[in-house]
């Protein structure tokens, strides 16, 4: 597996993402926001934030020879999940000398300017970018079917066993998009595919948590 370290920093504005998923998630909607200076960063697994956090931090280029931040704007974002996910950044970030901000969805007010974001927001249900992906989506004829077919699996004499809820929604991510023009088998590719409706409300809160990049 490629070290998904970066060699050099060459935005002001970086933004750190669990994977290659999100990164190609969020590189489609900054750019349909407007932004066109940003480096998004993958760290490979949500479990490699305390050593690929701090790993971003030394890269060529984060730093002026003075010692200055050249970023202005740094950006951490993961899911939700199960644990403390904001709490567990927060303790990553102020290990680093960083200052963190105080809610989520929030920057800090210092330099560089730290924001934190956790998927899928504090507005939306669920505990991952998918749940906000098929939300944008909910009113898609498409998810009619997506819907019926998940209830009739469910159904079956002898359904999938520990069916969690975060597979229920992956499933019914990877249904709804087994239903567009061309089949992608990811959210971030799906998006890069315009499959996702980024003009959908759902959006606003992490749109408004974006726009502080300005």
């Amino acid at each position: 597996m490629p070290d998904p370290t970066p060699k050099r920093i060459t935005s002001k504005k970086v933004i750190a993402v669990e994977g290659q998923d999100e990164k190609n998630f969020f590189d489609k909607l900054l750019k349909y926001l407007g932004f066109l200076d940003f480096q998004i960063e993958d760290v490979g697994g949500k479990g490699n934030f305390p050593d690929k956090f701090p790993a971003l931090l030394k890269t060529t280029g984060f730093f002026n020879a003075d010692g200055s931040p050249f970023v202005t704007h740094l950006v951490i974002i993961r899911d939700k999940d199960k644990d403390q996910a904001f709490k567990s950044i927060v303790g990553i970030v102020r290990k680093e000398n960083l200052t963190p901000p105080e809610n989520n969805g929030q920057f800090s007010e210092a330099n560089p300017k730290v924001g934190i974001f956790i998927m899928p927001g504090d507005t939306v249900e669920g505990t991952m970018l998918e749940d906000l992906c098929l939300k944008t989506v909910e009113d898609h004829p498409a998810m009619k079917c997506v819907n019926e077919f998940a209830s009739c699996v469910s159904n079956l004499p002898a359904p999938p066993k520990n069916i969690s809820k975060s597979k229920a929604t992956v499933f019914k991510a990877l249904t709804f998009l087994a239903t567009q023009p061309e089949n992608v088998d990811c959210v971030g590719l799906a998006a890069q595919k315009n499959y996702w409706n980024f003009d959908s409300p759902v959006l606003d809160e992490l749109k408004q948590f974006l726009n502080n990049l300005k």
